[in-house]
């Protein structure tokens, strides 16, 4: 997949919180926008309070968009209903039937009421090529700029979002840091807590942040590169996340997860299981089974829920409301039962071979959780080998001991060769996040960090991760980078 094409989806899909276009790429330059009143789609705030004549509408229109390839010409009632889809094709080959959950599709298909009434004529911009298929990046730009400039469309700015190809952001580092960014060579990144927000999507900033980093590392590989002043530039990004990988990328979204599944390597599973840009594995570790036995005779003992992960795979005991909510909320692959043994019982996780990166005890009484089990866990963990963490309140994590997300940054950095110390910028939200912080030469903790994360981090930003804190981070430093 090519970069440009995946920041020009960047710009529709950012776009299409507010508004939507149609746009052609066989149209010429002079005229690459035009947008035509169409009546309303919808009287429904939401597509949960659709009647059944809108929500037949909302499915035929809906199943019209996610099947049209990006290079097929759409004839529609709702024309600007359909930005360009260049990821049908990734869609088939990861059978995936939707590219959008249904509130996000609502969103896409009711926006092109607000500039239905505009049409934008860019002939005399000096700044648009006729070149439209050799880069539409340029194109998509001005005429964002150029829509950003409409009086209606004020309420985006006064919230902070700007959809220039390269924004700065408005947070002020201390001087000392601005200098030590110039060392940086690679940005580790949280996911949970950090890129994405409490409903798991990610921020605008944030997205266009990532893809101006990742984009930034691709251009800039070649370990000579420098900048005009002598400087090295950016030349990796990673996220560094207690995701397993499918579940990482799942979570990041078709666009950015693509990006980072084609140009990055990342550390998963809570440093457990690392990858190159490659898909190489550089390290992985497992737990003792004899670990994993003592901890299903504690989720027994408390009555609690249990996953166990094998890599992208995920096992469990029994598929309770809160681990199929791990699937269903957090993107991670559903959990499943392990083949049962002759006397049709389950087997227990300790059975499968060859053991376990790690194991998830949850439970949705916190109390409980934190001051009954967790106890209990540590002591089997000094037992067995092993240790605990924990990212989210309702989860503890059981994890090879001497293992953690800091020390899977550390086994990647060598293998891509970045010393962390001197080269790398890592951002985070959570307890477990702390030592990548502390390991990094730049820690930066967002707005709604932990207090281990924020006494870790070098730098703490005010924006919290549903107000793009990780975007303001990443634009703040690589501005000092390029």
């Amino acid at each position: 997949m090519k970069l440009h094409h995946v920041t020009l989806f960047s710009a529709q899909v950012y776009m299409s919180t507010s508004f939507s276009w149609n746009y052609s790429r066989n149209r010429p330059c002079n005229n690459v926008l035009h947008r035509q009143r169409q009546p309303s789609l919808f009287s429904s705030s939401s597509s949960d309070d659709m009647s059944e004549e809108e929500r037949q509408r909302f499915d035929e229109i809906a199943s019209q968009f996610l099947n049209t390839e990006s290079d097929e010409n759409v004839e529609s009632d709702f024309p600007s209903a359909f930005p360009l889809n260049p990821f049908r094709s990734t869609l088939k080959k990861g059978g995936k039937d939707s590219l959008y959950s249904d509130e996000e599709l609502f969103s896409v298909l009711t926006i092109h009421e607000e500039l239905s009434a505009v049409e934008v004529d860019t002939s005399g911009s000096q700044n648009v090529s006729n070149e439209v298929d050799d880069n539409p990046l340029g194109g998509i730009h001005e005429l964002v700029t150029k829509t950003l400039e409409i009086e209606s469309m004020t309420s985006l700015s006064s919230k902070g979002f700007s959809m220039s190809s390269k924004m700065s952001s408005s947070v002020e580092l201390p001087s000392e840091l601005k200098e030590r960014s110039k060392q940086i060579r690679a940005i580790a990144s949280d996911v949970d807590g950090t890129i994405l927000t409490k409903h798991m999507s990610i921020h605008p900033r944030t997205r266009l942040a990532l893809i101006r980093a990742i984009d930034s590392a691709n251009k800039y590989k070649d370990a000579a590169a420098k900048n005009e002043s002598g400087d090295k530039l950016l030349k990796h990004f990673f996220p560094a996340t207690g995701k397993s990988r499918k579940g990482c990328l799942d979570s990041l979204g078709i666009e950015v997860g693509s990006l980072i599944e084609e140009n990055c390597g990342g550390v998963f599973l809570q440093g457990l299981f690392c990858v190159d840009s490659e898909g190489n594995v550089v390290f992985e570790k497992k737990l003792d089974q004899r670990a994993i036995e003592a901890a299903e005779a504690l989720v027994r003992e408390n009555d609690i829920s249990i996953v166990a992960y094998d890599g992208d795979d995920l096992y469990t005991t029994n598929q309770s409301e809160i681990v199929v909510h791990l699937h269903e909320h957090y993107g991670e692959p559903l959990p499943r039962l392990l083949p049962k043994d002759v006397d049709d019982t389950v087997k227990e996780l300790a059975s499968h071979e060859p053991s376990m990166h790690k194991l998830l005890l949850m439970d949705d009484d916190i109390d409980k959780l934190t001051n009954v089990v967790r106890p209990k866990l540590e002591a089997l963990a000094d037992e067995f080998d092993a240790c605990v963490t924990q990212a989210l309140p309702t989860m503890l994590e059981l994890l090879p001991k001497g293992c953690s997300k800091a020390l899977g940054v550390q086994k990647l950095c060598e293998a891509i060769g970045i010393d962390p110390s001197s080269e790398m910028l890592a951002l985070g939200d959570a307890e477990n996040d702390a030592g990548m912080l502390d390991l990094a030469l730049i820690g930066v903790a967002v707005g709604n960090a932990s207090p281990p994360a924020r006494e870790a981090a070098d730098f703490i930003i005010d924006y919290t991760n549903d107000e793009g804190g990780a975007g303001h981070a990443i634009e703040a430093f690589i501005d000092h980078i390029e």
